[in-house]
């Protein structure tokens, strides 16, 4: 059974929010999840069964909160969700949530935080009453494009960071900090500042989860490709290389992939 809904963000969001996903899972049943770095921060509404489900990263506890923000995440999230579920997802590109709402991103890093305490009392109450009072998934997705279309002005980004991104996304994460350097016109101390400012990882780290992000959804795109050529077009000098990018993001080797529930780690790390 697919639990997961994706929606696309209206078009003016586009560059800010990547994408909408609910996540329901209609039965009382036990299922345990993981969610690899995806590269994304993001808000988690739990409209059901907070009290049933659990949540850590390097063992220490994320999300402790029905509604919260999340920041970047260098580490699986692992858990599981008991009994009925209902979990609407708002997946952030890097530079979003520190736009939108100008907080510092490297005090979020393998964080979650209240949205309360993010929003502010008054208007988390307002946005939580209109997704509960919703009477679709789709009019759901329709209250969170409104407030964040009301989100204006957006807080500004230093440019070299604007472009590292767009380099290190071109580049599938195959990039080194001394190109990134040259590429942005600026030194990797002062690069390194303004990322953790604005996006909570520093260039490298950041680039590391896209490069393996990319060959997770080449895998997916390609099945018929051997891990040779997965590790050639991905960057990966070798099948030792890819395991150890296997074992820091998602706790098994290439070949444990079929144990991992691929249907939601592929809805996750969708574009």
């Amino acid at each position: 059974m697919n639990y997961f809904t994706y929606f696309p963000p209206d078009p003016e969001l586009a560059d800010r929010i990547a994408f909408y996903g609910i996540h329901h899972i209609p039965e009382n049943a036990a299922k345990s999840y993981l969610s690899p770095p995806l590269g994304f921060c993001g808000f988690m509404f739990t409209l059901e069964g907070m009290g049933d489900s659990t949540s850590t990263i390097n063992g220490e506890h994320f999300v402790l909160h029905a509604h919260a923000a999340t920041g970047q995440v260098t580490a699986p999230v692992v858990g599981e969700i008991v009994g009925e579920f209902k979990s609407l997802l708002v997946f952030i590109h890097p530079l979003g949530l520190y736009q939108f709402f100008g907080c510092d991103m490297s005090a979020l890093t393998n964080k979650s935080m209240p949205l309360s305490e993010l929003l502010g009392e008054e208007a988390y109450h307002a946005l939580l009453n209109q997704i509960l009072s919703a009477d679709s998934n789709e009019a759901q997705i329709q209250v969170l494009n409104a407030f964040f279309l009301a989100r204006q002005p957006l807080f500004d980004v230093a440019t070299p960071v604007k472009k590292a991104l767009d380099y290190i996304h071109a580049n599938q994460g195959n990039i080194t900090i001394h190109n990134l350097e040259k590429e942005c016109f600026t030194t990797r101390r002062t690069l390194e500042r303004h990322f953790q400012m604005y996006v909570g990882l520093s260039p490298k780290v950041y680039a590391k989860i896209i490069r393996f992000k990319n060959f997770m959804n080449d895998l997916e795109e390609h099945p018929r490709k051997t891990w040779a050529e997965l590790c050639e077009e991905n960057g990966f000098y070798d099948h030792s290389h890819l395991t150890r990018y296997f074992t820091e993001y998602l706790h098994a080797k290439p070949h444990e992939l079929v144990n991992l529930d691929r249907d939601f780690i592929n809805f996750l790390l969708q574009e």
